[in-house]
């Protein structure tokens, strides 16, 4: 008897260590030809939120930091008093959020029009909003001080309505010590350096990426990304016919209503009211979100259309509306590659230079 569970105890020992050689190998094998390309590229460029979001690796657009335009912006530390033609509040689309060419679209303001621009990030202790960020500069004087001729707000257009829709905090005024503390840190960004670095050869995303792949073959959406077939290829890292967009653009359509829209432009021409008694001209840039441009190109694209530029667009304004769907659409029906990058939810440096050649001062 002890004879026989010897042998069994053997067998069972052989099994284990076959089952941890083999899974210790499929860690390798995956990790070094796919999942290492998605969560661990530091060294070779920046990848898209919405590869890291969803592993389809096909979409990695490896993005590095490069500025071939002939003038750069300020960022808050590098303000010290000069003379300001633009300053700008936004979240990511304003902070360099797409990485790679001439991230920043201030760049192309400053370049095209000679300007100084200055961009200050959404403020920490203002929950990194844009409305608080705003009220915090303006009720504190900050915007006062910096005197620019004219301010630019941007948000990316799905969150539109959710932040200027509602009641705001119009009377949000900070130490302004506080700001200028900040601002000292405020930098520009390099998002290859915020990736993941020394990732291990064991990790979860080595399972998480065939079974996102597996489940993208039942449903378009799953998690935060949906993944939709094209009519035609428009990005030039792959030949494929498809495209990864955020599924909040996608799912949040609803909150775009004639009222809620009519609500957000009410409040933002309060805004712009309070600007003009400084002086100051204001300009909103809602940034159009990828699902919003490209969904006339999705094949038999099961939702809606997003009727935010619409409903906003014939709204009378007290401000200067940069409509980015409306600039950015004849480039797509004229086959223009890579307007947003397919690894992102951002768009490229082309957007920015379109937006802004098309965008007088």
């Amino acid at each position: 008897m002890f004879k026989i569970n010897a042998i069994q105890t053997r067998s069972y020992v052989y099994i284990f260590s076959l089952f941890i050689v083999l899974l210790f190998l499929y860690h390798i094998i995956v990790y070094s030809f796919f999942t290492s390309k998605v969560i661990a590229a530091k060294d070779s460029g920046y990848v898209g939120d919405l590869v890291r979001l969803s592993y389809q690796f096909d979409f990695i657009q490896l993005k590095k930091t490069e500025n071939t335009l002939s003038k750069q912006h300020f960022e808050g530390s590098e303000y010290h008093g000069q003379k300001i033609d633009v300053l700008t509040i936004g979240d990511s689309f304003s902070n360099g959020g797409g990485s790679g060419k001439n991230a920043y679209y201030q760049d192309y303001i400053a370049s095209q029009n000679n300007y100084n621009v200055l961009n200050i990030k959404r403020l920490s202790f203002a929950g990194k909003g844009v409305t608080p960020t705003f009220f915090a500069l303006f009720n504190s004087g900050v915007i006062e001080k910096i005197k620019p001729r004219i301010v630019i707000l941007s948000i990316g257009s799905r969150d539109l309505v959710p932040r200027f829709a509602i009641p705001l905090d119009w009377e949000y005024k900070p130490d302004s010590q506080l700001i200028d503390e900040e601002m000292k840190k405020m930098t520009p960004r390099d998002l290859i350096s915020l990736q993941s670095e020394d990732v291990s050869i064991v990790n979860t995303a080595n399972f998480k990426l065939p079974y996102f792949t597996l489940m993208y073959n039942f449903t378009p959406c799953y998690k935060q990304v949906c993944k939709f077939p094209l009519k035609e290829s428009l990005f030039s890292n792959t030949t494929d016919k498809e495209i990864l967009v955020y599924k909040k653009s996608v799912k949040g359509l609803y909150t775009s209503t004639p009222e809620n829209v009519k609500n957000a432009n009410r409040n933002l021409n309060r805004i712009a009211e309070m600007l003009k008694e400084k002086g100051i001209k204001m300009y909103l840039m809602p940034a159009v979100s990828k699902y919003d441009l490209y969904s006339d190109f999705i094949e038999s694209n099961p939702y809606s259309k997003d009727p935010l530029f619409d409903l906003l667009e014939p709204l009378k304004k007290e401000y200067t509306l940069i409509n980015t769907k409306k600039i950015l659409l004849p480039l797509l029906k004229n086959g223009v590659e890579d307007v947003f990058y397919a690894d992102d939810t951002h768009w490229s440096y082309k957007a920015s230079e379109a937006i802004f050649t098309e965008t007088k001062f």
